[in-house]
């Protein structure tokens, strides 16, 4: 767990769960190491890919919490060899209390993101929070039905999900829109498709500097220098491209802190620099 002290608020990153590490060449399949020698050697140690599931907690002054996609959940996971989530313990050692989550966000409905979103019971896990996702990720998911997302996304998504629709508990929101305030903060969606079909990020401002919660804009460091390279879990690889390079232009011009849940955590928090003379993107972490 990371904490993060902004203007009014503060954000913490909570790792549900951390699988083990997995070669590079699986988890970028088409990426050429080779022409990037010192970033691979940065990036991935090596050779492999080191990843965790984030879940990020932003704890305002009025006491209340926006909580941004809801990891893996309690396990044990078939896909991820059984590997379950820790979520409960983490909020616990963040001091935060479950019943002040006023809104759950999804970036998007992949099974690493979804998994608490409800209880044992299938109740809503967080009990006093409205639950809201991007119109355009559930108008896909609803379109295309079990051809949505590979097997094991679509059974996370008809057990956390599709509940939530079914209920009518689950607001569609529309990018650039506020989807959350406190005081002078607020948050909105930023679009970002190509992982998912709706695949947005999560934009805070009102904070002191503008914070970016990227979801899954990427899985690597490397990928905001080389933004070609694309994990296998991109669904649409050209358009991941063209958001990835869009949500990178947008954090280097606005200043903003980024916020990766999928960053080995001491990574989570940083910025992206741009070189004066290339143009070049680069990811430098926030180390506290």
């Amino acid at each position: 767990m990371r904490r993060l002290d902004l203007d009014g608020a503060t954000l913490f990153a909570l790792t549900d769960a951390a699988p083990a590490p997995a070669a590079s060449r699986y988890a970028f399949p088409e990426a050429d190491f080779a022409a990037h020698p010192e970033l691979t050697a940065r990036w991935f140690p090596v050779g492999m890919f080191h990843t965790r599931f984030g879940v990020f907690a932003l704890l305002c002054r009025d006491g209340r919490i926006l909580m941004v996609d809801a990891g893996l959940g309690p396990g044990p996971s078939p896909y991820f060899d059984g590997l379950g989530g820790r979520l409960p313990e983490e909020f616990k050692a963040a001091g935060l209390d479950p019943n002040a989550v006023s809104l759950v966000v999804f970036s998007h409905f992949h099974l690493d993101h979804v998994g608490w979103a409800l209880d044992e019971t299938g109740a809503l896990r967080f009990s006093q929070a409205r639950y809201l996702a991007p119109a355009a990720e559930i108008a896909h998911w609803q379109a295309q039905g079990e051809e949505a997302a590979l097997p094991h996304h679509v059974a996370a998504f008809r057990r956390s999900i599709a509940p939530i629709v079914e209920s009518r508990r689950l607001e569609a929101a529309e990018a650039g829109l506020p989807i959350f305030d406190s005081g002078k903060i607020t948050a909105s969606l930023l679009p970002a498709p190509g992982h998912t079909a709706g695949h947005h990020a999560i934009l805070i401002e009102g904070a002191g500097r503008p914070v970016l919660i990227a979801g899954d804009s990427w899985h690597n460091p490397a990928q905001i220098a080389v933004p070609e390279w694309c994990h296998r879990a991109d669904r649409d690889q050209d358009q991941a491209r063209q958001s990835r390079r869009a949500v990178a232009e947008h954090a280097a011009r606005t200043g903003a802190i980024v916020a990766a849940g999928h960053f080995i955590e001491s990574e989570a928090f940083g910025q992206i620099v741009q070189d004066a003379a290339t143009g070049a993107l680069a990811y430098q972490p926030l180390h506290q």
